[in-house]
């Protein structure tokens, strides 16, 4: 094509130029990138050099952290599952919470959830009082009127009676002439419960999972403070790095990869709502290590992931993202496209070059080789080494 392509460096050369350099940590991560090879190739020396430019920069990074392998990376404020931070329930839709948990949306559950998650709120956020929110003999009226005055502050609840809480919400009115339809109900559709019994018991065997307990804080830590996982996005969104990359360690969800995908796409959600709320803030990088695992399956799903809505919508909000993963193919087409910016090792077929728009003339590239592709022009041919940092105390 005639352009000048610039071999025989490392990448951490490449990446330290100054403004007049081609290839630069900064220039990369501007938009989406997306580091692509087989397991070993050297992806993830390539995003521990990226990072280590990026905070020598003190530019602001954030690490989701799905196995816990980022914890040699140095200057960085680190959040572990189970250790001191966890996930608000309320954080959660009713859906969401079943996809967390690996249980089927049925309907029937779904809407029972959605109304005792209100129920509880209002227990726990306005009359401040531990257990369910009693509706039997309670007057609608009441109900209703402690509903509006539901707002963001409370989202929080008991997620220990969640699942008496269901029960409460299948009270209706007596059958006969004592019918007072005044109130919220009378008795028990126990012919419903009966019916759902096996559903409410497999809620309540997993919410007390190890795991989950982990994920929404509901074990005992004596002596340490955990922080919700949210607030502490919140804060990273609105306070300046300084040589600092946040690490969110969420390997306490690893038997869950249902689960696990679901509580990335909702922090990615959140972290969207807040640059919503205040754009015009300083750029962030979103690092996801082996997106692949974390992608939902069919077309509907992921438009709802919170994945593809940062790639889709977060650059125009000063969001990128740094994403690995070991093929082109084992992504969407349209979440392929969202990256203008690619890093390659090593790839095994033709189709995997042709997926990235790259053609099908690679040449087979050695470990820790790589190729850096900018608007689907090769600019640079590098060789990866680790940090200098890397295995010092």
């Amino acid at each position: 094509m005639g352009k000048m392509i610039e071999r025989g460096k490392t990448m951490t050369e490449l990446m330290t130029e100054q403004t007049g350099g081609r290839v630069t940590a900064t220039k990369l991560t501007k938009r989406h990138l997306l580091v692509v090879g087989q397991t070993g190739s050297g992806k993830t020396t390539t995003t521990l050099a990226l990072l280590s430019q990026l905070q020598q920069t003190s530019q602001t990074a954030i690490i989701l952290d799905p196995t816990g392998e980022y914890a040699k990376l140095p200057n960085t404020i680190t959040y572990r599952l189970g250790v001191n931070a966890y996930l608000e329930a309320g954080a959660l839709t009713a859906p969401q919470l079943l996809r967390v948990l690996e249980l089927p949306a049925d309907p029937w559950l779904v809407t029972k959830l959605e109304a005792a998650i209100t129920a509880l709120r209002i227990q726990k956020n306005l009359l401040a009082t531990p257990g369910v929110y009693q509706k039997r003999g309670r007057l609608a009226s009441e109900f209703e009127d402690q509903v509006a005055r539901l707002g963001e502050w409370t989202s929080d609840y008991d997620l220990g009676c969640l699942v008496d809480q269901v029960v409460e919400e299948t009270v209706h009115p007596y059958p006969d002439e004592r019918a007072d339809y005044r109130l919220l109900g009378q008795e028990y559709d126990r012919a419903a419960l009966n019916a759902h019994w096996d559903q409410l018991l497999a809620l309540r065997e997993r919410l007390n999972a190890p795991a989950m307990r982990t994920l929404f804080g509901t074990v005992p830590t004596p002596g340490a403070v955990q922080t919700e996982l949210n607030f502490v996005l919140k804060m990273f969104m609105t306070q300046r790095s300084n040589h600092k990359t946040l690490v969110l360690d969420l390997a306490a969800l690893k038997r869950y990869g249902q689960g696990q995908t679901t509580v990335i796409s909702v922090l990615l959600e959140r972290l969207l709502a807040f640059r919503l709320a205040k754009p015009g803030q300083f750029a962030v990088k979103l690092v996801i290590d082996e997106a692949h695992r974390y992608l939902p399956s069919n077309g509907a799903a992921l438009a709802r992931n919170g994945i593809f809505q940062v790639l889709r919508e977060g650059r125009k909000l000063g969001l990128s993202m740094i994403m690995t993963t070991q093929s082109p193919l084992d992504l969407p087409a349209e979440l392929r496209s969202q990256f203008p910016n690619v890093l390659v090792h090593r790839l095994t077929t033709p189709e995997e070059q042709t997926a990235l728009g790259l053609g099908s003339s690679q040449e087979q590239l050695a470990t820790g080789q790589v190729l850096v592709y900018q608007d689907g022009q090769e600019v640079a041919e590098g060789q990866v080494n680790l940090p200098d940092w890397w295995g010092k105390e």
